[in-house]
């Protein structure tokens, strides 16, 4: 028989498709990444099988083009299938909308983290036992992805609430006003689509501003891979430059950079850091862009956000520098670039 689709869901904030599909055999868990693209990814994780296990990774195999049933030394359900009510079944995304978890009734039952699809794993079910070539066993993860799901549902509860946006604003104009007083501009900078994201430029003394509004209300993927047990610290992310009011014509260029920043962890299912850079091409000799992240310099003249959802906000600065900057940075480190710079000034360009 053809595989049925059960269910067909979006991730809020990124192109990624979830897909739970029961075929002749078995039922399996899909993520598709850019499914409407010309090189779409996949990222799959079985869920049980349907009918007798096979006894090898070969004969699960045997029949091209199929899903592969999980081979019977890794099963841990009746080894001659089981069934799935699709009328349980629900998905959970996770919070930077790269993830997500199956769930049968409250019970999750599969999760495709962050990481599926690196060193042979391709996510947890609850129907897998030991380190399956398909699934792992989740018995020993189930308490931190319970306890993920439940952050992630607190978390898009939080939207539920008509005046979200008018709050996030407030959130940040208060940090944005101690700097530099009221705003001279403000900018929609999401396209009218969710999630919604502003830039605001501000003057304090002969310094011109601008910085966005919002882009932190989501958190970046990828970042609990680098940053591990202190991900939250990093995750959540707003961007920033500042310039000499001499340099004024360029802050047309530099928002218009932003803009596309803004929207760029989760279109590529990355994130910005402290000591990162991309090239950048609006300053004859200036060929890339470094980010400093504010919490990390000492002294800086900048906002002081409170937490958000109980995580730190990091302003990202962009500041222009040289290939030779670049190279050294690539070489020896941002640590070792900033020793003998004054970083109080030194995201100021001008």
């Amino acid at each position: 028989m053809e595989p049925e689709v059960l269910i067909e869901e979006w991730s809020p904030v990124t192109e990624i498709q979830a897909v739970v599909e029961k075929s002749e055999k078995n039922y399996y868990f899909y993520l598709w990444i850019n499914p409407q693209s010309d090189s779409p990814q996949m990222r799959s994780c079985w869920i049980c099988n349907r009918v007798k296990a096979p006894k090898t990774v070969k004969e699960a195999f045997a029949v091209e083009g199929e899903a592969p049933c999980m081979p019977a030394e890794f099963v841990d359900h009746d080894p001659a299938g089981m069934e799935l009510d699709p009328e349980s079944l629900s998905i959970e995304w996770m919070e930077e909308g790269d993830a997500a978890a199956l769930l049968s009734g409250e019970k999750i039952i599969a999760m495709i983290p962050c990481f599926s699809g690196m060193n042979g794993f391709y996510g947890y079910s609850a129907f897998a036992k030991g380190t399956g070539p398909f699934a792992w066993e989740m018995k020993q993860a189930y308490a931190k992805l319970e306890n993920d799901v439940k952050k992630s549902r607190e978390f898009w509860s939080f939207f539920d609430d008509e005046d979200f946006w008018g709050k996030v604003q407030s959130f940040h104009i208060a940090a944005l006003n101690k700097l530099f007083g009221k705003e001279e501009k403000y900018y929609a900078i999401d396209g009218g689509h969710f999630p919604p994201k502003a830039l605001v430029q501000g003057r304090k003394g002969n310094t011109l501003y601008g910085i966005t509004l919002g882009v932190s209300m989501i958190p970046m993927p990828k970042v609990e891979m680098v940053y591990q047990d202190e991900y939250r610290d990093f995750r959540r992310m707003e961007l920033g430059f500042a310039c000499n009011e001499k340099y004024e014509t360029l802050l047309k260029p530099f928002f218009s950079t932003m803009s596309s920043l803004a929207s760029y962890p989760w279109a590529e299912l990355t994130f910005f850091g402290h000591g990162h850079t991309i090239p950048f091409r609006n300053i004859k000799g200036l060929d890339y862009l470094l980010f400093l992240n504010d919490r990390l310099l000492k002294n800086t003249d900048s906002p002081s956000y409170d937490d958000f959802m109980g995580e730190k906000v990091n302003l990202l600065w962009l500041v222009p520098i040289t290939k030779e900057d670049r190279e050294f940075i690539v070489k020896k480190g941002i640590d070792e670039y900033l020793k003998d710079k004054d970083t109080s000034k030194i995201y100021i360009l001008g």
